[in-house]
């Protein structure tokens, strides 16, 4: 069977990003200079960044919302970006997944506050892949769905996947460490492609990955290494503001730095991570080397930071990495 297009699950949420002057200790005040909406959770975020990167395979997502007002804008907001919303199950009574995003203009760092809401309700069988001509199946993420986490549901799901003949990839967000470090190994021997930033790498591996802002190239090689050894098949990869290094089960190694976007053009950092996964995905897909998948990764991720929100700003692929040569890119170590 020649197989194509990637299914998206797991948790779908409405971002909802604050713009402040700079974060404020406690008890003081921070403006907001302004608010938006946004359909995000790595599924949305990889299903749109795929289709505006403008992906030639079909891009099918999966999850729930509530019934709610949220729930409403999530939908339009997913069907604006030109993703198909109709697998996103509505469930009466439930709230809609939300995150309030703070965005800092005077950093381009953002800080997250959550409500996992309906997510919190996913069973097992609402990301359960049914049998298809996918090639890929793209998951995230252990560590905010309480039922599925308390069930040890995810390696199964993956598991499933990969019985209907489909390749898997896991997506992570910035839950706790302990969570990670609980929920994300037993899912690893049905994992073929794992992408992760250095945070999330360093609480599965147990390796510390960058001092202050400065990533560990070679750290960051070593934890992709051990993601291997810890289960993944095929491909494991870690991304970082620096750039990203990814190593193959194969023995191909490649690492790329970063665009030089500058702190002035960045309108927010939300959804820079899904957008280089979403960069990854799709020179996955069509079996480009793995340095030009790196390459479009930090692409796409640059041309995400020009918008608040998670997608709307990334471009075709190849316009992302005519912007890229461009802007020029920072050093990476030769490996």
């Amino acid at each position: 069977m020649s197989r194509s297009g990637i299914v998206c699950v797991g948790t779908a949420i409405l971002d909802i990003v604050n713009i402040i002057d700079t974060w404020p200790a406690e008890e003081q005040v921070a403006a907001i200079a302004r608010t938006e909406f946004g359909a995000g959770g790595p599924p949305v975020n990889a299903a749109a960044g795929l289709v505006k990167l403008g992906a030639p395979f079909p891009v099918a997502l999966i999850g729930a919302v509530g019934d709610d007002a949220y729930g409403e804008r999530l939908i339009e907001n997913v069907r604006s970006l030109g993703v198909d919303p109709g697998g996103l199950r509505r469930i009466a009574g439930a709230v809609t997944s939300h995150t309030h995003v703070m965005s800092s203009a005077a950093t381009g760092r953002r800080t997250f506050f959550h409500q996992t809401g309906v997510n919190a309700l996913l069973e097992e069988s609402d990301l359960m892949p049914a049998s298809g001509n996918a090639k890929l199946f793209y998951g995230g993420s252990p560590g905010i769905t309480r039922k599925l986490d308390a069930a040890q549901a995810w390696p199964r799901i993956f598991k499933t996947a990969q019985n209907l003949g489909i390749k898997t990839c896991l997506e992570l967000v910035p839950a706790p460490g302990n969570a990670i470090a609980e929920l994300v190994p037993p899912c690893l021997p049905f994992i073929d492609y794992m992408v992760v930033n250095e945070h999330e790498a360093g609480a599965v591996t147990g390796l510390t990955l960058a001092e202050g802002r400065v990533l560990d190239w070679r750290a960051a090689r070593t934890a992709c290494v051990k993601l291997l050894e810890m289960g993944v098949s095929t491909l494991a990869a870690v991304h970082h503001p620096d750039g990203a290094i990814a190593v193959m089960r194969n023995g191909g190694v490649a690492a790329r730095g970063s665009v030089k976007v500058a702190q002035s053009e960045i309108a927010g950092s939300v959804g820079a991570g899904d957008a280089f996964y979403a960069g990854m995905l799709l020179g996955i897909h069509e079996g480009w080397p793995l340095g030009k998948c790196l390459e479009l990764g930090n692409a796409a991720a640059a041309a995400s930071l020009h918008s608040p929100t998670t997608c709307a700003s990334i471009r075709p692929w190849a316009e992302c990495l005519a912007y890229a040569e461009e802007k020029g890119t920072r050093p990476a170590p030769s490996l």
